[in-house]
């Protein structure tokens, strides 16, 4: 049974019988797995502070190719995430993006594209001082690019175009020229432009509509956000 050391974003934490928890990672070498962590609950735990939903870790596991659970023997930060788990604006953006990934992608399927992502805009959602929603938007642009779903953003049609599979997103949400060119600004590669860029409470019901339409019939159960919900339940929002 060889022993792993990999890096991870924690996607999932469940508590497991009394003291231990059942957690899903999105590894670096691994992919999404599921494993145990055995005992972390209880207060002499020396490593049981670092599991925690979002966390960027560093683990060994013992892994197992025929277990569904693989055991986890130790766990430390990469980096901490404070500011997001103080700030309830940025922790509602980065649950978003661990259950988009949680929900998009297969256990067992590698991808370190999709893991660079995802600890990169954590990242940059921990360090940001504004706009965070555009941290999440760009995320989402960039996944489903990742998934081989692009957004081909030229395809926003003329009021008079026939109605297309590819451009019916941009109908329903009844897409403006200001949408399409806040989406240009955050599908590019400039961090600055697109942090900069102040996108009006109008423009982002809109853009959540189109990514919650886009996401859903591409992916079952994605489209609708779980984090958002539990948020907006404790009128946080």
């Amino acid at each position: 049974m060889p022993i792993i050391q990999t890096e991870a974003v924690i996607l999932k934490c469940s508590n497991y019988r009394e003291t231990s928890k059942i957690i899903t990672f999105f590894t670096n070498s691994h992919g999404k797995i599921k494993c145990i962590a055995k005992g972390v609950r209880n207060s002499r735990s020396r490593w049981g502070g670092a599991l925690q939903s979002m966390a960027l870790v560093k683990i060994i596991f013992y892994y197992k190719e025929t277990r569904t659970l693989h055991l986890i023997s130790g766990a430390e930060h990469l980096i901490t995430l404070n500011s997001i788990y103080d700030d309830l604006e940025k922790m509602q953006f980065g649950y978003r993006m661990i259950e988009l990934v949680n929900r998009t992608t297969a256990e067992y399927q590698e991808n370190t594209k999709i893991y660079n992502l995802l600890a990169n805009s954590l990242q940059i959602l921990e360090s940001a001082t504004k706009n965070y929603v555009n941290v999440l938007f760009n995320f989402e642009l960039r996944l489903l690019e990742l998934l081989g779903y692009n957004i081909n953003i030229d395809m926003l049609p003329d009021e008079n175009v026939e109605i297309k599979a590819q451009n019916r997103y941009f109908y329903e949400n009844r897409f403006s020229s200001g949408d399409q060119k806040a989406l240009e600004v955050l599908s590019g590669g400039n961090f600055n432009t697109m942090m900069a860029l102040n996108i009006s409470k109008q423009q982002v019901f809109a853009l959540e509509k189109f990514f919650e339409n886009y996401l859903r019939d591409h992916f079952e159960h994605a489209g609708f956000s779980n984090a958002k919900k539990v948020f907006n339940s404790q009128d946080l929002f």
